[in-house]
């Protein structure tokens, strides 16, 4: 049996959606999530098929830059964009950094679909880098401005666009620095 050490470890998965807006109302427009082989999957999601996606918000569209239009002539089908999420996720946990927001697309885009429910579970991508960085600190708060200080270095590092490919790399950077930020510090205390 191979021990994986904190360095060599793949990424867990992450997911991003963008929406119309941030209305009670809208609707997901586009999702990105990454592989195992360190890749990212994006799709736009079109609403032609369901009634009720009717929400949109100018200013959300200024800042994600796709316009309904782009949505209808090039996005996929919610129930096509539903199977390849299941497909590919199936069984994983996967991060977000809004689970309360992420989890609200997810869910509106498997009920407009059929009623379904996703097959792999999301989860705070700040409880699992919080998580991570524990072992080098006492308290919980200590690693909180740790995490905190990952994300100032990594949003300078990659220029930031409203997209959701982008926050899922965002996603994997912040990951990879945290995992070797743990390798150095458990180097350290084993020498």
């Amino acid at each position: 049996m191979t021990r994986r050490t904190p360095e060599r470890e793949l990424p867990p998965g992450f997911l991003d959606f963008e929406a119309s807006s941030l209305a009670s109302a809208s609707n997901p427009i586009e999702v990105a999530w990454s592989l195992p082989d360190g890749g990212i999957e994006s799709h736009l999601i079109s609403p032609a098929s369901i009634d009720r996606w009717t929400d949109w918000s100018a200013q959300a569209e200024r800042l994600h830059g796709i316009s309904r239009a782009r949505l209808l002539a090039e996005g996929k089908s919610p129930m096509w964009v539903c199977r390849r999420l299941n497909e590919q996720l199936a069984g994983r946990m996967v991060y977000t950094d809004a689970p309360e927001y992420d989890g609200v697309w997810l869910n509106e885009l498997f009920s407009a679909c059929w009623g379904g429910a996703p097959s792999f579970t999301l989860a705070s991508a700040d409880e699992l880098l919080v998580g991570m960085l524990a072992p080098r600190f006492v308290n919980h708060a200590d690693s909180v401005r740790e995490l905190a200080a990952i994300k100032c270095k990594v949003r300078q590092r990659l220029p930031q666009r409203h997209r959701a490919g982008w926050d899922v790399e965002y996603l994997v950077e912040l990951w990879r620095i945290v995992n070797q930020t743990l390798a150095a510090y458990l180097w350290i205390s084993r020498g």
